[in-house]
């Protein structure tokens, strides 16, 4: 009897966008996953591959991850712009014919989500994290049956072969407004570093990171980037704690504000002028992501009423106990369910009495501190890469070689 011939390891391609001078949460998402796929898969081949041309050196640092022998990384200086061009509007495939220098990847996943260039000889993957677009226009509603808003998006993700959904909101998007059917979309939510992201015991780290970053003894904690302004709503966040400061409700809290400087965060400070709540409040700049933790576990509450509809903000907050207020928008209760106090997005009543009451009763904060705990071991990291690999083996089954 014959034996079946031996599997072979695919070669997998992950492009990773650097484009962006500073990293962002997309990129903290993106260095997770691709270290976790090198923890739970040592067989397959993978290309970590990138393109990018402004500040070459220091972007392609970046690239120095924590990843296996079955890892390759491969940084091109090309500019976005030409590639944009050339591969993504007029289909001329620069990417697979040159960039990729003759590599033929059996499945090229464009893992941040957005420009998928034109590959004709590997299976082809993108993330999508939301439709902000669609479900957020600028005029009109979220209707379906309207004129699409980004062509070039609904042209790529109909291109792809298989599409990965970071929440059931957004896969319920991709099927609505672009018409892709249920069954080229999984969804796989994001994770979080459950090694990173913890309550912090050590109270002499603590203590460092309260000095370094001049916090007070109590307080609220706002995080940016605050752009753009519906992805906070940090605006009705200093009105709902101006109108409980005034009531005496505040419980000695100050508010302490996270984030690089920028022309948002100058409107925020003169908003607080104008509310009477300059002096209560602490703008750290940019915290440095192993201090997140400790910054975390020393609030009293996180507080983000987003009208974006995103999954899993927030949950690096929980998983490190702190107390979550955060918006009603269908793709964050996906992510923190019942562990956390949700409001409409942008209502002042509701949010402040929400903060006025978290702040007001223990006895609820400990229950969203454990319950936030509980929700957020559930989103691993090696979760995600394990669903992924199995979306990469199902897609390298199908190619012809």
């Amino acid at each position: 009897m014959d034996q079946p011939a031996p599997r072979k390891p695919l070669l997998i391609a992950l492009e990773i966008g650097l484009n962006a001078d500073a990293p962002r949460g997309i990129d903290n998402y993106i260095t997770n996953v691709v270290e976790a796929l090198a923890d739970v898969d040592r067989f397959n081949r993978y290309l970590v591959f990138s393109y990018f041309f402004r500040d070459f050196e220091r972007k392609k640092e970046r690239l120095r991850l924590s990843v296996g022998e079955n890892f390759e990384r491969i940084a091109r200086r090309f500019p976005d712009k030409i590639v944009h061009m050339f591969d993504h509007l007029w289909g001329l495939p620069v990417t697979e014919r040159v960039l990729l220098a003759g590599r033929r990847p059996d499945v090229y996943h464009v893992l941040g989500g957005g420009l998928l260039p034109r590959i004709s000889k590997s299976k082809t993957v993108v993330t999508f994290f939301d439709l902000m677009t669609e479900a957020f226009p600028k005029e009109g509603t979220p209707d379906p049956g309207r004129r699409i808003a980004d062509p070039y998006t609904a042209e790529f993700a109909r291109r792809a072969d298989f599409l990965v959904a970071t929440g059931y909101t957004a896969k319920r998007d991709l099927m609505n407004f672009y018409s892709i059917p249920g069954d080229r979309i999984e969804v796989i939510p994001t994770g979080v570093n459950l090694k990173t992201f913890q309550p912090v015991l050590d109270a002499g780290r603590l203590e460092k990171v309260r000095r370094r970053y001049a916090l007070p003894a109590h307080f609220v904690m706002v995080i940016g980037p605050f752009v753009p302004p519906n992805r906070t709503n940090a605006g009705t966040t200093l009105e709902a704690f101006a109108q409980l400061r005034s009531a005496g409700r505040t419980k000695g809290c100050a508010l302490v504000l996270t984030g690089s400087p920028s022309a948002p965060l100058d409107d925020l400070l003169a908003l607080a002028g104008r509310l009477g709540i300059r002096q209560d409040m602490v703008c750290t700049g940019f915290v440095a992501a192993e201090d997140l933790p400790a910054v975390y576990t020393l609030a009293e509450v996180l507080v983000h009423p987003t009208s974006v509809n995103g999954f899993g903000f927030g949950l690096e907050a929980m998983a490190c106990g702190t107390p979550f207020i955060t918006s009603d928008m269908p793709g964050v209760v996906e992510a923190v369910a019942d562990a956390a106090l949700k409001v409409p997005p942008q209502n002042l009543p509701a949010l402040r009495e929400a903060l006025g009451s978290l702040l007001a009763d223990e006895k609820l904060r400990a229950r969203l501190k454990s319950a936030g705990l509980a929700r957020a071991a559930a989103y691993s990291y090696r979760n995600v890469a394990e669903k992924l690999v199995g979306v990469y083996e199902k897609l390298g089954r199908e190619v012809k070689r």
